[in-house]
């Protein structure tokens, strides 16, 4: 299966992602009626305030990560993946990790939980990745640029 181009991996990818982002968009939305249901049914110790609070401030990097995500995946349908649009792609995305994981870690204060900690460690790790696979990224660009200028 190709991964690049159109009827690919990636333009299966980016079709995925364009669902998640409008899901994410109606839970955002819906949060407060969401999280009250959860808090009666299944957690009625849960600090709700707390929660929500956490929550909306956390959805919005979290969309953005999606967002981008999609423009990346927009470029590989394209054929085009090394372009410094790219590369800011994944700064943004980067930046957008750190911004959760530091919401989550002021969230401890509020909310203790084995899952905000699970979740401080992945956002911790997709900062770190992205920010290096987006220097990684800058490098193959000014290569190719560097080479396209050469032939």
């Amino acid at each position: 299966m190709k991964v690049t181009g159109k009827n690919s991996l990636s333009n299966f990818i980016e079709i995925c992602l364009k669902i998640i982002f409008v899901i994410g968009i109606i839970i955002y939305i819906a949060l407060p009626w969401l999280l009250g249901w959860y808090v009666n049914v299944f957690n009625p110790i849960l600090n709700y305030t707390a929660a929500l609070i956490i929550l909306y401030a956390s959805g919005i990097p979290a969309l953005v990560i999606v967002y981008k995500f999609i423009k990346i995946f927009g470029t590989l349908k394209l054929d085009n993946p090394f372009i410094l649009e790219n590369v800011n792609h994944l700064k943004v995305i980067s930046v957008c990790s750190l911004i959760i994981a530091i919401e989550y870690i002021i969230g401890m204060f509020f909310i203790v939980s084995v899952f905000e900690i699970i979740l401080i460690a992945v956002f911790i790790i997709v900062w770190l990745g992205g920010y290096i696979l987006s220097e990684l990224l800058r490098k193959a660009v000014e290569y190719k640029e560097e080479n396209d200028l050469t032939i």
